[in-house]
């Protein structure tokens, strides 16, 4: 019976831990983009078109080779406070202070003068968590996570007349994560919930890996208009290379460590198999543009409903095998943004963005506390007297809806996620030859 309930906590312990919602989203691959709130769909002017609209490439052929790259760092925050039963009303946690830098690179080039090629490296999606105390209840959830997803994608737009292009491409697309979380075991002589182990569950990347595509489309309208539109498909990462690793912690019952050594395989680093759906989402903008001025919106939906529930299947242990249910949904976001040309060296820009979440309250959990997001943004830009090279800034200031899980958590870890921000700083070269 021991060895059951063990066996079970180990289930528990380690199934909820590749879970991600909106937040694993990342829209952060230009700072040109980051400064107008993320309304470049309609106006993809430089190389992070590669990501906005790979159209956009095609009305750039007369800037000749181009290298772009960049990053952006992003300080994330939350708060946490309880209800009963557990963790207990009243009791708090709060994210331990980090920072994040996906980073961005593109080279385009010219190859007629209505064709161009363009090569790019994102990180698409990506975000960590790590909470502050040791003794943080949620432990057997999560203690910390990371996880990575890049693209290296390659495409061709093409400039089908003056005022109408359309681009696609293909993206190889890897991965990397890490998470670590405790065990629990009810011991029968404190008759108390105790630590038994520390779980690592991590992947090697390179072999975790799928493939995407995409495509968009931009048409110039006359008075200054235009309007394109943007699909990036969803794809399937299979986690063929992933291993967990366990550090037993002792109970100082020797009867106990020995059940627990006799489950859980701490002298291996058994193979876990999953399957990881990454949704697809589409984009839609209108933009006004004159000597000085351009003005952006566009509309987009992320189809989070592929991500119903997640499985685990350990090989060599297949009674640790399971399913946890997830219920997500897909979810719609709003952009717009502002860019003033103040010289022609010069630029200012600032932008509003809303983005809905896919997660219901009863997948909310430590791994990953999602909400609706409200974010500002402002931005500056420069190019050379030349105009053989130039820089972008942008700063964002996101703001998280409070959300309670209202006692309906499928983790059994019910409270409210409040006070989530995150501020984000980036810069971008571009240079032109």
């Amino acid at each position: 019976m021991k060895r059951q309930i063990l066996m079970t906590a180990v289930v528990l312990a380690l199934l909820p831990s590749l879970s991600w919602g909106a937040g694993f989203a990342l829209f952060e691959t230009g700072n040109k983009a980051l400064g107008m709130g993320g309304a470049f769909t309609a106006v993809a002017d430089d190389p992070s078109a590669f990501f906005w609209n790979p159209a956009g490439m095609a009305f750039q052929i007369d800037e000749g080779t181009q290298l772009m790259g960049g990053v952006i760092f992003i300080a994330p925050s939350q708060e946490f406070t309880g209800d009963s039963p557990y963790p207990g009303a009243g009791y708090t946690a709060s994210l331990k202070d980090q920072v994040f830098f996906p980073p961005h690179f593109y080279f385009v080039k010219p190859l007629s003068d209505r064709v161009n090629f363009s090569l790019g490296f994102i990180a698409p999606f990506g975000l960590g968590t790590w909470w502050d105390d040791e003794d943080f209840r949620g432990r057997f959830i999560s203690k910390r996570s990371d996880l990575m997803v890049f693209d290296l994608g390659g495409q061709v737009s093409w400039k089908i007349c003056d005022r109408l292009a359309v681009g696609g491409g293909i993206d190889y697309m890897t991965a990397t994560i890490e998470l670590k979380k405790n065990v629990p075991f009810f011991n029968p002589y404190t008759q108390s919930v105790v630590d038994v182990a520390e779980a690592d569950l991590h992947s090697d990347g390179l072999s975790n890996n799928a493939w995407a595509w995409n495509a968009g489309f931009l048409f110039k309208l006359p008075a200054g208009f235009s309007i394109g539109g943007m699909y990036r498909s969803k794809f399937t990462i299979k986690g063929t290379s992933a291993s967990a690793e366990f550090t037993q912690y002792a109970t100082g019952y020797p009867d106990v460590d020995a059940t627990v050594a006799s489950v859980i395989p701490f002298d291996e680093k058994p193979e876990i198999t999953t399957e990881l759906n990454f949704p697809d989402f589409w984009n839609i903008g209108l933009a006004w543009s004159n000597e000085k001025f351009t003005l952006s919106g566009q509309y987009g939906v992320m189809g989070w409903s592929v991500f119903k529930e997640l499985a685990i299947q350990f090989p060599d242990y297949p009674a640790l095998d399971s399913t946890v249910r997830e219920d997500y949904s897909d979810s719609k976001q709003y952009r717009f943004g502002f860019d003033w040309r103040m010289s022609r060296m010069w630029s200012v820009r600032a932008g509003y963005g809303f983005d809905e979440t896919p997660q219901p309250i009863e997948s909310m959990s430590p791994l990953l506390p999602d909400g609706d997001r409200d974010f500002y943004s402002v931005g500056l830009g420069f190019i050379s007297k030349k105009g053989n090279w130039g820089f972008d800034v942008g700063y964002e200031y996101l703001t998280m809806t409070e959300r309670s899980t209202e006692g309906r958590s499928y983790d059994g870890f019910d409270g409210t996620f409040h006070d989530g921000i995150a501020h984000l700083f980036g810069a971008s070269f571009t240079f032109k030859f």
